[in-house]
């Protein structure tokens, strides 16, 4: 047996931190609890059962696929498995070859000469490596599966995770796994699983990084311009959503933002009834505000902070949206001197005007009179409500479609 997977035996080679500390960990789980390691060989290996295969030897931080002690019989060759364990989902299509490197193989359980399992971890999202294909078989007779194998960390620890909940093991057994996804969440904490916001713990990067996933489900689309943001097709007077928690992370919000553009801000102040609809929104705990900013191009700057109560603000674009049309430099000045007697503006924010547009060689602004429209959630009911069968999404997809129905825009089937 390999020394280093001796759990009381420390590897002093590698902090708490490191990712080799991590592969030993697994593999001492692997080694001492039968269920888990059904449970992962369910990942890497869905065809192949616990129980008919030869017993495992495991070793880690090796050069070696096999060792000389594996007896292989004379034309045979050991079938092969390389896995690429990692935080993020990845589709791999290199082809796996033999290879000269110099290799250090994270690590590896070898069951007889029945199956053997290579492990390349990774703690940080990043694109694949060559290792888990280019691979030094050092002249062992060995037969590897066409392309390595992903499995997540998410997916891992998450049906670790289930293994304590549900209680399927008990004693000795349960602290091991216990003492590991304690052990994972306190040096690994960003691969740990949110297949649920209460799985997520109180840990910000993996709540948000499943409220991203639910966005994905209530929206029905991965398209988006970064994590937690979707695009909203089928209407031109909103473009996308947004979800994630408020800054003290005591609640989920769910932001929309009708008019963020000239061109949607056309569509929807025409239709006064879909202005008073989602106005109307507030008594339903919507907050709706004034998201007033110029536009350059595609590109949205100078966010103003707007005096007048949103309303009279909405009332004041549909007056004057028929108007409202990209500025040329020479009427800068007196076109925000109205807006600042309107109380669309305030003076104090001129200095957010002048550093993106006066002081810089944009030639043209179009006003973006956009609104705010949250909705939030305490982040204790929102885990609630996710506990329900992942019921979350559609809490959310239920919101997004009631400003739809606001804006008398299309919305986004339940089926």
């Amino acid at each position: 047996m390999d020394s280093r997977l001796n759990c009381f035996s420390p590897y002093e080679k590698s902090a708490a931190w490191h990712e080799n500390q991590l592969t030993r960990a697994l593999l001492v789980v692997l080694r001492y609890s039968p269920i888990c390691h059904q449970a992962w060989l369910q990942l890497v290996a869905p065809d192949r059962n616990l129980y008919d295969l030869p017993t495992a030897a495991f070793a880690t931080q090796r050069q070696r696929v096999l060792l000389s002690d594996v007896d292989i019989p004379d034309g045979d060759a050991v079938p092969g498995i390389s896995v690429w364990l990692a935080p993020a989902e990845t589709k791999i299509t290199e082809f796996i070859e033999n290879s000269d490197r110099q290799q250090i193989l994270d690590g590896i359980v070898t069951y007889g000469s029945s199956l053997v399992v290579v492990i390349e971890n990774k703690i940080t999202a990043s694109a694949v490596t060559e290792q888990p294909h280019k691979i030094n078989l050092h002249g062992a007779s060995v037969v590897f599966e066409k392309t390595p194998r992903p499995v997540t960390w998410q997916q891992l620890l998450g049906i670790l995770s289930d293994v304590l909940e549900r209680e399927l093991i008990s004693g000795s057994e349960r602290l091991l796994v216990s003492d590991f996804l304690e052990f994972v969440e306190q040096h690994f904490p960003e691969i740990g699983p949110y297949s649920t916001l209460r799985r997520c713990g109180d840990n910000r990067f993996r709540i948000e990084r499943r409220l991203d996933l639910i966005q994905g489900k209530a929206l029905k689309t991965d398209s988006g311009k970064r994590q937690g943001w979707r695009d909203i097709l089928g209407t031109n007077k909103i473009f996308m959503a947004y979800l994630g928690l408020t800054n003290d992370g005591a609640e989920v919000c769910l932001q929309m933002y009708p008019g963020d553009t000239l061109g949607q801000s056309r569509d929807f102040y025409r239709d006064e009834s879909s202005v008073a609809a989602v106005l109307a929104l507030q008594e339903d705990n919507w907050t709706i505000e004034p998201n007033f900013h110029w536009g350059f191009m595609a590109t949205g700057y100078a966010w103003m902070k707007t005096p007048l109560p949103v309303d009279q603000y909405c009332a004041y674009w549909v007056r004057e949206m028929p108007r409202t049309k990209e500025m040329i430099r020479s009427d800068w000045e007196s076109y925000w001197a109205g807006l600042e007697a309107a109380q669309i503006v305030s003076k104090a924010d001129k200095a957010k005007f002048d550093a993106e547009f006066t002081h810089t060689q944009r030639q043209k602004a179009h006003p973006r009179p956009g609104l705010c429209c949250e909705y939030r959630w305490p982040l204790k009911l929102a885990k609630a409500i996710d506990d329900s069968e992942n019921k979350f999404a559609e809490a959310v997809r239920g919101r997004v479609n009631q400003l739809l129905r606001a804006l008398r825009a299309p919305e986004i089937s339940d089926s």
